[in-house]
């Protein structure tokens, strides 16, 4: 008889059980069938991989270092079924399918998709509605997205998909730079009270809402004077002196406006990574966020304010 991974597994399970009984229910055989199975692999290697007792049974040296042995080849085995398998699916499947809210680590997603299967077509779209997304997601018009939730308003991703915390991204504020707070830096959010605000349009993330408990947690009622989508109209309606708006740290040139942070980071968001459990990027996932994570990373490096918040114990905050 040769040596199989089969041989290998049926050893593990034992090691991991301890007990034939065990064992035999973990890999839905009988127990006098893993009992002649072990003792032909100790046949094999010419002694005793494990000391039987009333309580179960205890691996000797030699079963110890087979288990080792095993636990190290078997995951071998998996990376190198994982890489064919990945490697099958680059030279013959479709594209892999993005999306997500327009944010920074949806255009990172692409670019290291895109990265990682060079021989894989990816193709993206932005959208902004939670519910768009994750039923898209749900039907598998996306293999993969990025997602926002905001603290008290948790998304709930399909079945047949797992999701990750990327970042937890502060929202600052922008006022113009002749603003009384411009030169300040970080302030407390009650110190806003006054103050006009330009607003996005509400959507079904309820940003607006989880924005107006944070205010009302501060002490005052948040007052609205101008909705947009566009961050363009936002930043020039700041700039002129006619609200003050919210910053996310990266982003387009804000001509005319400073920029503050909140003591205490009472305002920010949450970017989920959610995917298809049946999709091929679901095995990259940890590739992907890692990859995310630095790019991220850099970018932060290129902002002055935002660079002086993370590394002043932002960082700590941010990252899950």
């Amino acid at each position: 008889m040769r040596l199989e991974i089969r041989h290998l597994e049926l050893v593990l399970a034992i090691a991991e059980a301890g007990s034939l009984r065990r064992a035999a229910a973990r890999l839905h055989l009988t127990q006098p069938a893993v009992t002649t199975q072990l003792q032909r692999i100790e046949e094999v290697l010419g002694g005793p991989l494990f000391v039987r007792s009333v309580e179960g049974v205890l691996p000797t040296h030699t079963g110890t270092e087979l288990v080792r042995d095993a636990q190290s080849l078997l995951r071998h085995f998996e990376s190198l079924q994982r890489s064919a398998r990945l490697n099958a699916q680059q030279e013959t499947g479709a594209p892999v399918k993005v999306g997500g809210i327009p944010a920074q680590q949806f255009s990172l997603l692409v670019n290291t998709l895109t990265a990682t299967l060079p021989r894989r077509e990816v193709t993206s779209r932005t959208i902004r509605e939670t519910a768009t997304l994750t039923a898209l997601l749900g039907s598998g018009e996306l293999d993969i997205a990025v997602l926002r939730q905001f603290p008290g308003f948790p998304v709930t991703p399909p079945p047949g998909t797992e999701h990750r915390l990327l970042l937890r991204e502060p929202i600052f504020v922008g006022v113009a730079e002749g603003h009384d707070l411009a030169a300040r830096g970080e302030i407390p959010l009650a110190e806003l009270a006054g103050e006009n605000w330009v607003m996005p349009d509400p959507d079904d993330s309820r940003m607006n809402e989880y924005f107006a408990r944070a205010c009302a947690a501060a002490g005052f009622d948040q007052r609205i004077t101008h909705l947009t989508t566009e961050a363009h109209v936002a930043f020039s309606l700041t700039a002129e002196g006619r609200g003050i708006c919210l910053l996310y740290p990266i982003g387009t040139t804000r001509t005319g406006l400073a920029t503050l942070s909140l003591t205490g980071t009472p305002l920010y968001r949450e970017l989920l990574l959610a995917w298809r459990t049946d999709s091929p990027v679901a095995a990259l996932v940890d590739e992907l966020c890692a990859r995310i994570e630095a790019g991220y990373s850099a970018l932060v490096e290129e902002s002055g304010f935002y660079r002086k918040w993370w590394h002043h114990g932002g960082s700590t905050f941010a990252r899950p």
